[in-house]
């Protein structure tokens, strides 16, 4: 069975692969290099594609659907904890440090100060973005 870290690293792998396509896209406009951006955005689709399969083969997610692009939390997002997984949880401020779907690793302050860096896991469900 697939880890639960590695359902992470491939949402990061998508995001890697869309930053790729909207970039290669932009120098379609120049015709020296147009032929190179053209190859390089389809290669990227292909990763992009193949690694939403990966996705959904493990752990049951599709990257592409409505669901999962609404609540899609961004990397340095601030969002407010709304479970108590441990006492003082509840209410605390997180810094999501990185993309979320359906989870994301995080650096909580908890209500009484102490600091968590690098938190495993909270869902999308139990954050509130701020």
């Amino acid at each position: 069975m697939a880890q639960s870290s590695s359902k992470q690293n491939l949402a990061n792998l998508m995001h890697g692969y869309n930053q790729i396509i909207e970039l290669a896209r932009r120098v379609y406009n120049d015709p020296d290099l147009k032929d190179w951006a053209v190859q390089k955005s389809l290669e990227a689709e292909g990763n992009f594609t193949e690694t939403n399969e990966k996705l959904k083969e493990f752990f049951s997610i599709d990257f592409t659907s409505d669901t999962a692009k609404k609540s899609i939390i961004k990397e340095g997002s601030e969002v407010e904890v709304l479970v108590d997984h441990m006492d003082g949880m509840k209410g605390s401020k997180a810094i999501v440090k990185s993309y979320s779907i359906p989870a994301m690793l995080s650096d909580i302050t908890m209500k009484d100060g102490m600091k968590m860096n690098s938190h495993k896991w909270l869902t999308n469900d139990e954050v509130k973005l701020k």
